[in-house]
């Protein structure tokens, strides 16, 4: 209404016409995206300048019309009208995709071929238009080509080198800055200390808050933002919560930063204590912010304040927000209601891969199925439903296939993943390799090993891939190539080397193993290792240096290690040690079903069948369970599941019967 006041005041006066005046009417209506009067204006004036032309594409590219960009531009060149600097800059903002490069590098010949390449401002919409497209390569050359640079060419580069996580290349343009002589803005320290992530440091990211100090920008709210983050990041909480204390303004955004620090560091109590404040200060909470608390919630496995933020989330509004929705399925999955997070699921208006991968979290951690939650059935509905797998959706996909052993459906995954094009994708690599380990071809697990672009986890998959079926030869050439291609060997691959060399009777390498672990490698040893030595150390029938060990590491008192050091004494046949072991084991965990089990089939082996007696009525005296174990087959791409003494199966008759015949 505004805009047609002042432009029927403008006729009233006569000034309609007037070139400078129909210039500026364009402009005001563009500002209040009424485009349609601004076209009009723009089609009845007698004669336009380059100002017009430029005036009516920044107004569609303003209001997002990009399509309409291009077709002013070249309506603009068929009528004759040469580019200025200006319209090259608006022109090269349209162009905010990839598929729209083409038109981005006709302008860039036009600035060349007309001398306004070194317009820091022309060159700073190059260097945005290649960033955009994906060519940072091309926009490096454009920006080094600059012979006079300003602050926010400089601030921009710096923004793009953060995105593509070239942190090093971003401090040096910032070194060249303060050499030139240009001053840095709060958004030039913002955007860097944005980048101050592990391949940076926590060094350079206290030199730059420092200089942020000196500089006098630490009143800005925007970059104490991106201080609480960088100090999250490096696991500094203390110091993001003083800088966070220090802010003269705190905005939505400074309370999310520090809520995420709380969760990713985890302070469990400060983040709910934090979520809290902000209820009570009437902080106006985003799905950014509930999607932070409860992945919290679902880290620490509390589902029960993570039902509170659930219903704090449905009275707010942000229940059905992608990014609120798959944090709550992410929650009941990982907290082991999967039929919950299946109705969080289904209701989701917008479905995202990014959801059905954790709902995956849920399947992983469920032992029994029925045919409804089939996931695999699951996954073909979400994939008919448009929703595209990616990387993590198959790495998830096959551990399911690797847990229960289903080969034919871990090769179904297998020939699906080079049908997406992601065959060459290293952690569904390692996960294809992990699936063929546990389901029993370890030849195709070496096949897939063997050409694919290798990390660390791909050197520890192939090893426990060996280990798992006690090949300990491969095992120690694989770990001696592993590190002649320069990878350090680290907890996990220690661990399955032990492992192979106590299953295949290498007993001597594996305590040589054992002690140069500290020394020659840097791992300190946690309880698995000391777990595996002992072991190893029973089976080569070296009782005592088994106890030596004991009783001089870090877990002298651990369950874990005198439950394996009863196991190899039952494996050794050695009752007199193992009875003093038990007693030892049982007052360590006497509410541990498991540990009853082991100690009562050893006295049944060692043929004290009254002691042996003796510790199972002690065991029910104290309603002590043992989760009941299970075991399955495939058969015809189905999966049958049996427990002991089972007799659910629809073909349980026919299968006792022969079990009876054998």
């Amino acid at each position: 209404m505004l805009a047609k006041a002042i432009h029927g005041s403008l006729i009233k006066s006569g000034c309609e016409g007037d070139m400078f005046v129909d210039n500026n009417l364009m402009n005001l209506y563009s500002k209040f995206s009424n485009m349609g009067d601004a076209q009009r204006i723009f089609d009845e004036m007698p004669v336009r300048s380059i100002v017009t032309w430029t005036t009516l594409m920044k107004g569609y590219l303003k209001n997002g019309d990009v399509g309409s960009v291009f077709c002013v531009a070249r309506d603009m060149c068929m009528a004759g009208e040469k580019f200025n600097e200006h319209t090259c800059s608006v022109v090269l903002q349209a162009c905010r995709s990839p598929e729209d490069r083409v038109f981005g590098e006709q302008v860039h010949a036009f600035v060349v071929k007309n001398g306004l390449q070194e317009n820091v401002v022309v060159a700073t919409s190059l260097v945005s238009m290649y960033c955009r497209s994906g060519q940072l390569g091309c926009g490096e050359k454009v920006f080094g080509g600059i012979s006079v640079k300003d602050a926010q060419c400089i601030n921009y580069m710096i923004l793009e080198y953060g995105k593509e996580g070239l942190g090093d290349k971003a401090l040096w343009i910032f070194v060249d800055m303060l050499q030139s002589g240009l001053k840095p803005s709060d958004y030039t320290f913002t955007n860097l200390i944005s980048v101050c992530d592990s391949s940076v440091g926590l060094y350079v990211g206290k030199q730059l808050h420092g200089l942020a100090v000196k500089y006098g920008f630490m009143c800005k709210t925007s970059l104490g933002n991106a201080v609480i983050t960088m100090y999250g990041q490096h696991g500094k909480v203390k110091e993001a919560e003083r800088v966070f204390g220090e802010l003269d303004e705190r905005s939505l955004i400074s309370w999310s930063a520090l809520l995420s620090v709380f969760v990713k560091n985890g302070h469990s109590n400060k983040a709910f204590e934090i979520f809290l404040n902000m209820l009570q200060v009437g902080v106006p909470l985003d799905s950014g912010c509930f999607s932070t608390v409860l992945d919290g919630c679902s880290e620490w496995n509390n589902l029960k304040f993570g039902i509170q933020i659930h219903g704090l989330a449905i009275k707010l509004g942000h229940v059905s927000d992608v990014n609120s929705g798959t944090s709550l399925v992410d929650l009941y999955a990982n907290c082991g209601s999967l039929q919950s997070a299946r109705v969080i699921f289904d209701r989701l208006p917008n479905k995202t891969i990014a959801s059905f991968n954790a709902i995956l979290v849920g399947y992983q951690n469920s032992k029994i199925r029925d045919d409804e939650e089939d996931p695999m059935g699951f996954f073909s509905k979400v994939r008919f439903n448009g929703v595209k797998p990616d990387c993590v959706t198959f790495s998830r996909l096959l551990c399911l296939s690797a847990n229960q052993a289903c080969l034919v459906t871990g090769k179904s995954l297998h020939a699906y993943t080079i049908k997406v094009g992601l065959e060459d994708d290293t952690a569904v690599g390692n996960a294809v390799i992990t699936m063929y380990a546990k389901c029993g071809t370890v030849q195709d697990a070496y096949q897939i090993f063997s050409s694919m672009n290798r990390d660390f986890v791909t050197w520890n998959a192939i090893i426990s891939a060996y280990a798992l079926h006690g090949e300990g030869n491969n095992v120690l050439l694989l770990f001696e190539e592993m590190k002649e291609q320069g990878f350090a060997p680290d907890e996990i691959t220690m661990l399955a080397v032990l492992q192979a060399c106590s299953y295949s009777g290498l007993w001597e390498t594996g305590l040589h193993l054992f002690n140069e672990i500290e020394s020659k490698y840097g791992i300190r040893p946690v309880i698995e290792h000391f777990s595996c030595i002992i072991d190893l150390l029973g089976r080569a029938g070296n009782l005592s240096k088994a106890i030596d060990i004991i009783s001089k590491c870090p877990y002298p008192e651990s369950p874990l290690l005198w439950r394996t050091f009863v196991n190899v004494c039952k494996l050794c046949s050695d009752l007199q040690c193992g009875m003093w072991a038990s007693r030892k084991l049982l007052d360590l965990a006497p509410n541990e079903a498991s540990s009853y089990i082991l100690v009562s089939n050893m006295y049944a082996e060692g043929g004290m069948l009254e002691e042996a007696a003796k510790i199972r009525t002690a065991m029910n005296d104290l309603k002590l369970f043992k989760e009941t174990g299970s075991s399955w087959i495939e058969i015809y791409n189905e999966v049958h599941y049996f427990i002991a003494n089972d007799k659910d199966h629809p073909q349980s008759r026919e299968i006792y019967a022969n079990l009876d015949l054998l």
